[in-house]
């Protein structure tokens, strides 16, 4: 078999089997390159989308420094207003005082009768101090309910109503409210070391 294949051989050209030869050596070559290179090629093609891709994205964020005096005010204006949330009159009698103030001031904006505020219990909470206060008054129902509604901006964040009752009063012309208001002032360190 080997014979006539040398035989097979021997009556070709010599220069078509040494093309042919140089053609396949040729094309092992390329193939090796291709199969080499491959993916050292999709790597450097990953990394340039991925150039792009950041090179895009740093052009669409915004500038940091607007961003950073932006969120300084916003800081600013948040402390301001904790600040002021937290800051409550000194004494028991002060601060009694300025809730009477602020709720018969509301009242009236609402048309509504402040009958009474007393004070009641005070108890611990976390830091805080929870300074308790039954308040009672009359009116009709949607003023009644729309002055309830108004007391984030009349008491703060600081203050909560922790229980209320309605009953109809007059015939059911009037309504009158009972209501637990506590109100919430920071303790001193030695208060909360205790």
């Amino acid at each position: 078999m080997m014979k006539n294949i040398v035989q097979a051989l021997n009556k070709l050209n010599p220069r078509m089997v040494f093309g042919l030869m140089l053609f396949f050596v040729l094309l092992l070559a390329f193939e090796g390159w291709i199969l080499l290179l491959r993916k050292p090629y999709a790597e450097y093609q990953q990394i340039l989308s991925t150039r792009e891709s950041l090179m895009a994205s740093l052009q669409q964020t915004p500038n940091q420094s607007n961003e950073l005096g932006q969120i300084t005010a916003d800081l600013k204006r948040l402390s301001e207003k904790l600040s002021s949330e937290l800051r409550s009159p000194a004494s028991d009698d002060k601060m009694a005082a300025s809730l009477m103030e602020a709720l018969d001031h509301s009242a009236r904006l609402h048309g509504i009768s402040l009958a009474s505020l007393k004070p009641k219990e005070r108890k611990q909470v976390s830091v805080f101090e929870e300074v308790s206060f039954e308040v009672s008054a009359k009116g009709s129902y949607l003023q009644l309910c729309t002055w309830m509604l108004d007391f984030a901006k009349t008491l703060g964040n600081s203050a909560t109503v922790t229980e209320f009752e309605m009953k109809t009063a007059n015939e059911g012309k009037e309504v009158t409210l009972s209501m637990n208001i506590a109100l919430y002032r920071p303790l001193s360190l030695n208060e909360v070391a205790k």
